[in-house]
C-alpha cells in the first residue's frame, strides 16, 4: 500500500496541496473548520510527513532566512540598559543569545521593559510592527513570582529561569541543583565538611528549593546538622551572616551569588574560611564556584524560539517545555585542601 500523500489529503477534501500542508503546520491565517477537518482527513488515511521532506523545507526556510534574516528579541524584564553593562553574567547571556541566532540565520535586537513609558503591551504592539516573530525574556530578578501582559498570541516565545509564573511558557534555566551538588563535591574534595550556606530566601524561591533541597540531600553531614549550617534569610544582611556564623561555625561558606563576599573581610580566605560561589564570573577569578555559562542558557533559548518558528507555534504552548543547562566547576583560591 503506498503512503499517503499531501495530494490524496487534498483530493479528498477537494483543497489545494498547498492550504493542506498550511494547516498541517498550524499557520495562524488558515480557517479553524478547515485545520481541524485537515487533521482528521490524515488521521483516518494514515498520513506521517515524510521526514526527508521536513528536513529539506527546513534546509530552504534557513536559505531564505540566510539571504534576508529575520529578527529576534531579547527583553529584558527589569534591568535597565546601564545596569546591564554593568553584570557580566547579563552580557553574557545576551552575547551567547545573539551568537546562537547569527548561526540559525537571525538577528537579535534588545528591548527593556524598564525604560520609562514602557509597558508589555506597547512593546508587542512595536515588535509585531517591525514584523518580530519571537522573543526571549530575561530572568525575573526581584521576585519569586510575577506576570508579564505581553500578547503571547503574536509570538513564538521562551522565558530564561524559574521565577516565571503566568502564563506558562517554555523555559530555559541553569541546572541549579546539579551545580550545588557538585559544590558540595568539589568541597568535600577538599577535605570539608562543616559545609554552610548562605543566601537570599527569594532567589532559592524562584528555582523553587533546587539550592537548598540539594544543599540538604548531598551534605557530608547528617540532614539534622546540615540543617543547621543551611541559612536562608528574606532581608539577608551582613550582621545576620556574622550572627550565623558564630553559631554554625562553618568551615567553609557557599554563597548563593556574589552577596556575601563584601561582608567577609577582615577574615582570612581560605586560610580561616573556604568561600565558593554558585554565581562564578570570569571577572572575579580570585573566587571558586559553579560557572553557569549564561552564554549556553541564552543559545538554548534562541533554539526554544527558533523551533516554534520553524513549525509555526505562537502564544501560551499546551505542554511547556523546561530546558535546563549544566554550569561547570572554576577552581580558584578562596578554598583550600583541609587537612583530616
Amino acid at each position: 500500500m503506498n503512503r499517503p500523500t499531501l495530494q490524496d489529503i487534498a483530493r479528498q477534501l477537494g483543497l489545494s496541496k498547498m492550504t493542506v500542508s498550511r494547516a498541517l503546520r498550524g499557520e495562524p491565517h488558515v480557517r479553524r473548520d478547515v485545520v481541524e477537518a485537515v487533521h482528521a482527513t490524515a488521521d483516518a488515511l494514515g498520513y506521517r510527513p515524510d521526514p526527508e521532506i521536513s528536513k529539506l523545507m527546513s534546509h530552504m526556510r534557513r536559505t531564505r532566512r540566510s539571504e534576508s534574516p529575520r529578527t529576534l528579541a531579547f527583553i529584558w524584564a527589569e534591568k535597565s540598559a546601564g545596569e546591564l553593562r554593568q553584570s557580566s553574567w547579563s552580557m553574557q547571556l545576551v552575547s551567547g543569545a545573539r551568537t546562537r541566532a547569527t548561526q540559525l540565520g537571525f538577528e537579535l535586537a534588545e528591548f527593556h521593559l524598564a525604560e520609562k513609558g514602557m509597558t508589555a503591551p506597547r512593546l508587542s504592539t512595536i515588535l509585531e510592527a517591525r514584523g518580530i516573530p519571537g522573543f526571549i525574556l530575561s530572568p525575573l530578578i526581584s521576585r519569586s513570582r510575577g506576570h508579564v501582559s505581553m500578547r503571547w498570541e503574536k509570538f513564538s516565545s521562551a522565558m530564561i529561569g524559574l521565577g516565571f509564573a503566568r502564563p506558562p511558557q517554555h523555559r530555559v534555566h541553569h541546572h541549579h541543583f546539579l551545580g550545588m551538588m557538585e559544590t558540595l563535591r568539589q568541597l568535600k574534595k577538599q577535605g570539608y565538611r562543616r559545609i554552610g550556606f548562605f543566601s537570599g530566601a527569594t532567589i532559592d524561591e524562584r528555582m523553587f528549593g533546587a539550592w537548598s533541597a540539594s544543599f540538604l540531600t548531598h551534605h557530608p553531614l547528617p540532614r539534622s546538622e546540615a540543617v543547621k549550617l543551611l541559612c536562608l534569610r528574606r532581608e539577608p544582611t551582613r550582621q545576620a551572616l556574622h550572627e550565623w556564623m558564630s553559631k554554625a561555625r562553618p568551615e567553609a561558606i557557599i554563597d548563593g551569588g556574589q552577596l556575601i563576599w563584601s561582608w567577609l573581610k577582615g577574615i582570612r580566605i581560605p586560610e580561616e574560611l573556604g568561600y565558593a560561589t554558585l554565581s562564578w564570573q570570569a571577572d572575579q577569578a580570585d573566587r571558586a564556584g559553579i560557572d553557569q555559562q549564561a552564554d549556553v542558557l541564552g543559545a538554548a533559548a534562541v533554539d526554544l524560539v527558533v523551533e516554534q518558528f520553524h513549525h509555526n507555534e505562537r502564544g501560551t504552548p499546551l505542554h511547556p517545555k523546561i530546558v535546563m543547562t549544566a554550569g561547570e566547576w572554576r577552581a580558584g583560591p578562596s578554598v583550600r585542601k583541609v587537612k583530616p
